[in-house]
């Protein structure tokens, strides 16, 4: 590590370099435009921008992905506060009080609590990388198959914070989520519930589940209940009304009490991103239960709570940082991501693995004071945009409910360029919608699929 810190002035020389400030800057708003669009995450986008790394120096290169990857992480919030529609996995716990928030005439807030806890998570999650690179790697190292089934057995424990007023419906809905992740190849048993269909094998990717579940049922709703033209106008001024609550606002005072929450989910996050495989969407859930469980008002949760927003969103930006622990120093992508980021490196002739630190020159330090300053630059990016994104929350049903449906179809299509998800999308997106009509909750199912493809 000595060696590592050595390197700090040539490192801020490369973050100082005007083209790889404006690559940084340039990543983030494409990320964020990304993270908007459901089915772009993180994975997607960098997957397509991969090939512009061509013509980059290395460090230029990798700071502009990772800085892609961060504002994909912050732009799946931005839907799933305004219209109820996760942009990328990740956001699913984001919807549970940044939708209410929304819906109750305080989108700016929701906003800000998202952009700020997320470049605080980012902020936190880089620093602690830069003091403990090495330890960090050494606890992902240890992981194996048994701790992982362990950490999703543990996610299948938390469920339990989910039951609502009929806990029969909520563990029904459990069950269809283990049931569903079982479908497709599994290396113990063979094929499982794919009735011959190629398209099944891989079984029923999460991005499309997600949308699926949570997304279509929304947008379904709006299409089938429209209000009539007086009542759509009615309700269009009151939203107008509402966006104008003096509670709309977040200030100091405000950042100043959630400090604890963005200091949990931080710390969740980076050590969640530490370890190969579970991923944001895993850190998002166990940080807003755990802030569940620390809260002295827990029944306010899901309600429209501020610790609702900042607990996963600290904890799903926080990632971005831990998972180019196991990443850099042994070369063991965590995600499909981070994966494209690996590919970014060994493109460029650099080697991940334990020597990187030592024998990497300053490349290693950059990339993560690259991270700092891609946070800096995603808070202005945010906090700037929030006027601009605010709009989609006053749509009147009858626009917005063709807009998400066909936001949805077009994103399940742009993940994997296939029409069997398209189907599939459409299939569970009815299935969710008949479950909601019927009082069970789509959210147990998500979550537990998400812990089952980890079981």
């Amino acid at each position: 590590m000595e060696g590592f810190f050595d390197n700090a002035i040539p490192a801020l020389g490369l973050i100082a370099d005007p083209v790889n400030l404006a690559l940084i800057v340039t990543g983030v708003v494409l990320g964020v435009v990304f993270g908007v669009l459901p089915g772009f995450g993180g994975a997607q986008a960098l997957a397509l921008l991969f090939p512009f790394t061509f013509a980059m120096e290395p460090a230029g290169a990798i700071m502009f992905m990772v800085s892609v990857y961060s504002g994909a992480e912050y732009g799946g919030s931005i839907p799933a506060i305004l219209i109820r529609t996760p942009g990328t996995t990740a956001a699913i716990m984001t919807v549970l009080d940044g939708a209410p928030m929304a819906k109750q005439g305080r989108p700016r807030r929701a906003l800000m609590i998202s952009v700020v806890s997320g470049v605080c998570g980012g902020l936190i999650s880089s620093l602690i990388f830069i003091v403990a690179a090495t330890g960090l790697a050494w606890v992902g190292l240890q992981f194996g198959p048994p701790e992982l089934f362990a950490v999703g057995v543990f996610g299948l424990a938390i469920i339990g914070s989910f039951v609502g007023k009929d806990p029969t419906k909520t563990f029904i809905g459990a069950a269809i989520g283990l049931l569903l992740a079982t479908i497709g190849s599994s290396q113990f048993s063979g094929m499982r519930f794919v009735f011959d269909q190629p398209w099944l094998f891989d079984g029923i990717p999460l991005i499309v589940m997600i949308i699926a579940m949570l997304a279509a049922p929304e947008a379904f709703k709006l299409m089938l209940n429209r209000p009539a033209s007086a009542g759509a106008a009615a309700e269009e001024d009151e939203v107008v009304q509402l966006a104008a609550r003096p509670d709309d606002r977040f200030g100091f005072a405000d950042f100043r009490k959630l400090i604890p929450t963005i200091l949990r989910g931080s710390l969740l996050g980076t050590a969640v991103g530490a370890l190969p495989g579970p991923g944001p969407t895993v850190a998002a859930v166990i940080a807003y239960n755990e802030e569940k469980r620390w809260s002295k008002t827990p029944e306010k949760f899901g309600t429209g709570i501020d610790e609702g927003i900042s607990a996963p969103e600290a904890s799903n930006n926080a990632v971005v940082a831990g998972a180019m622990v196991p990443a850099l120093a042994l070369g063991i992508p965590g995600s499909g991501a981070i994966a494209v980021l690996l590919g970014v490196l060994i493109s460029k002739g650099i080697v991940p693995g334990p020597s990187l630190f030592s024998e990497g020159g300053p490349l290693v330090l950059a990339i993560f004071l690259g991270l700092i300053v891609c946070n800096i630059v995603l808070l202005a990016v945010g906090t700037l945009g929030v006027r601009a994104f605010v709009p989609l929350a006053n749509l009147p049903a009858s626009i917005l409910g063709p807009f998400v449906l066909a936001l949805l179809v077009i994103g399940t299509y742009a993940f994997d360029n296939s029409i069997a998800h398209v189907l599939m999308f459409l299939v569970l997106g009815t299935f969710a919608y008949l479950l909601e009509r019927f009082g069970i909750s789509t959210l147990p199912v998500i979550l537990v699929f998400v812990m089952g493809l980890i079981i």
